[in-house]
């Protein structure tokens, strides 16, 4: 059997959401698909790090491309040409040439929902683009069971080819750090950090409620003197963020920090007072499960597929309501037994998780898309 694993997404220095994913998902699937099973890996460019380094059954397909719709054309192309038996798509698209024994991966449906959180062009790809992976794919992958039943909602979609694939998390980085005073001055000097403060990991976007946190934040600084650190690159209604931030009358304690790597985000989660990730829209929640397993306790929204990857680990507050978010912030910072047992429980979800299981998951369904 010949399995093609579209590896565009994976192949970047800087990873996020969906990149993070596909890069996890295909360096473990190395370890457990059996040697006799030959692999390729369809990039735009080479291979770079830990991607390039393949078993001798796994191969590298560079298709350069210099402009826009690389999978639509230039992957296509190649599949028309050497159709493998199997083609996994990590990230939510597939080319217009495929497989009948495609398996792809759909993370969430946000565009659906929240469409003016996105540009015309992009929702419009996007909504094309799942209306195809539904029609040519034969299995389904989503990351929690909140994204299946959004299938069901929005399309009106058979969940009986779906099939829920929890993500996991890098145990070797997101974990209880001992900080020495060293150390931390060094990490909180780096960012600019003088105070005690809340983190918020993820695109500066509107999807992402980032306006809110902000006002959620002014409502917290009235009784709490802290800082806010916003960790992530700006997103599609980063205007509207920029404008509510500017409009904070403490402003000066908001520190966006642009893209961090994983190692300072761990140390940074250790050291948070807690975690405010009160998205709009999740199909998993990736942030919030590294965030536990640092010891950071956390406030997630109701409403999405936090609360199921959270279970009772995470305090749960109303997105669309600032104060609602800041009455769960100030509560784990002035209920030291409740921040504590939500530590622990914390700490206690996260081993349900790992990209391990999510790995051996995946394999089921790319063996199964093979019979």
């Amino acid at each position: 059997m010949t399995i093609g694993i579209e590896a565009s997404h994976a192949n970047k220095d800087k990873r996020t959401g969906v990149d993070e994913y596909s890069w996890q998902i295909i360096n473990h699937l190395k370890k457990i698909i059996p040697a006799e099973v030959r692999v390729i890996l369809y990039s735009q460019t080479p291979l770079i790090g830990e991607l390039a380094d393949l078993p001798p059954n796994w191969q590298s397909r560079v298709l350069p491309w210099p402009w826009k719709l690389w999978s639509q054309i230039c992957l296509s192309h190649e599949l028309w040409r050497n159709m493998p038996d199997v083609f996994f798509a990590p990230g939510q698209l597939v080319p217009a040439i495929t497989p009948k024994n495609t398996v792809t991966t759909v993370h969430d449906s946000a565009f659906k929902v929240y469409p003016k959180a996105y540009r015309f062009f992009s929702r419009l790809y996007l909504c094309l683009m799942n209306k195809m992976v539904l029609r040519k794919s034969r299995i389904i992958l989503t990351p929690s069971d909140f994204s299946r039943r959004e299938l069901k909602r929005l399309y009106d979609f058979d969940t009986n080819r779906v099939s829920v694939t929890p993500l996991g998390y890098n145990r070797a980085i997101y974990r209880k750090i001992q900080i020495n005073f060293e150390e931390k001055n060094k990490v909180l000097k780096n960012i600019g950090i003088t105070k005690p403060f809340f983190i918020f990991v993820g695109r500066l976007e509107q999807k992402k409620n980032v306006a809110n946190i902000v006002r959620a934040f002014d409502v917290i600084k009235k009784q709490y003197d802290c800082a806010l650190v916003m960790v992530g690159t700006p997103g599609c209604g980063y205007k509207e963020v920029e404008k509510t931030i500017e409009e904070s009358q403490n402003k000066s304690d908001i520190i966006l920090t642009g893209w961090l790597d994983s190692e300072t985000v761990a140390k940074l989660y250790n050291l948070a007072e807690a975690m405010i990730f009160t998205t709009n829209y999740e199909g998993f929640g990736l942030p919030a499960l590294e965030a536990m397993a640092s010891c950071c306790p956390v406030v997630v929204s109701k409403g999405n597929s936090l609360e199921e990857v959270v279970g009772d680990a995470a305090l749960v507050a109303d997105p669309k309501s600032p104060d609602d978010i800041a009455s769960a912030a100030l509560l784990l910072i002035s209920n030291r037994d409740l921040r504590n047992s939500k530590i622990l429980a914390g700490m206690a979800r996260t081993e349900l998780f790992s990209w391990e299981n999510t790995a051996k998951l995946t394999w089921q369904a790319l063996r199964e898309a093979g019979i």
